[in-house]
């Protein structure tokens, strides 16, 4: 079982993804592989929940705007206010599965209020510690309970979703079988899996950080109200190993939010929510090295502490 790690994030929903669409039609041929797809994937799955270790190398992008009134009611004479944002995200390190990590992010932000930051954080986790080095490059350590929930915590994961909750996504993703392909000189099986909106419930509903901000049924109104959408996760596997050697999640959305105070609910965080949102969001996740040792040390130096906003500030 692979446990909550923002490192191989996207490897654990793939490899989930994998369960729950194989079943799902497929276009495309096997590019001259003896596998079908359906085998590919099921092998997949299998190698990649007995990966002892892999290197981790990962990418992603992002920008975001959101139109809010000008005014605490709006009407029809206000202007909107239009926010504009980037980001980008580095990192590189190791895992060690179960409960081992070591990763080092830079992380560029860009608003247009003038709020543009460059950080380099590192996190080590070992068991239930995590320690965390800020960008002042202060050492901390905390357990992992502290950080749930937190909203400004950069390293937060998603859990595994539930194989038998998911069944019902059968319908609601498409597969599409793209070959052979040549990537960082290895011959890998490319898999492209669609999510339409259903699928995207699921999908979100499983990171948990989002559920304490938002709660699920926010998080389900500000799906139902997306005017345009689409999702993708693709996938590179060695057919020899079945193991993933990039996941790459595409995902493109914009949502009419203006009527969205009359489903919300309170949650603990208040989310101030705007009239509508566009967002894009490309992030590639690399493995390789599999099953090499992994020397993971936390450092001697981390000061304790239960209070994350101690560590971020």
């Amino acid at each position: 079982m692979i446990h909550k790690r923002p490192a191989i994030l996207f490897i654990a929903l793939a490899a989930i993804l994998l369960i729950i669409s194989a079943c799902s039609p497929s276009t495309g041929g096997t590019g001259g592989s003896s596998l079908t797809v359906l085998q590919l994937l099921q092998n997949s799955s299998t190698a990649m929940s007995k990966l002892n270790s892999a290197h981790v190398d990962l990418k992603a992008n992002g920008s975001g705007q959101a139109v809010t009134s000008s005014t605490a009611t709006p009407t029809t004479s206000s202007t909107p206010v239009v926010s504009n944002g980037t980001f980008s995200l580095t990192g590189t390190g190791d895992e060690a599965l179960p409960n081992q990590e070591a990763m080092q992010f830079n992380v560029t932000q860009n608003f247009t209020n003038g709020t543009n930051t460059t950080s380099n954080l590192a996190q080590i986790v070992q068991g239930e510690k995590v320690y965390i080095q800020n960008a002042k490059g202060q050492w901390y350590v905390l357990n992992k309970s502290a950080l749930k929930g937190y909203v400004d915590n950069p390293f937060s994961g998603i859990n595994n979703p539930d194989l038998s909750l998911l069944i019902g996504l059968l319908q609601h993703t498409k597969i599409t079988d793209n070959g052979v392909e040549s990537l960082n000189g290895q011959n890998l099986r490319h898999i492209t899996i669609a999510l339409d909106q259903v699928a995207l419930k699921q999908f979100l509903s499983n990171n948990q950080q989002l559920l304490d901000i938002l709660g699920q049924q926010n998080l389900d109104a500000i799906i139902d109200h997306t005017k345009a959408f689409s999702s993708t996760v693709d996938l590179w596997i060695d057919e020899a190993t079945a193991y993933i050697h990039r996941t790459e999640l595409k995902f493109n959305l914009s949502a009419d939010t203006s009527t969205l105070g009359q489903y919300l609910t309170p949650t603990v965080t208040t989310v101030v929510v705007p009239s509508n949102i566009t967002t894009k969001f490309d992030s590639v996740v690399d493995l390789s090295k599999f099953n090499e040792s992994v020397a993971i040390t936390p450092p001697t130096s981390a000061i304790p502490t239960n209070d994350p906003t101690t560590v971020f500030s």
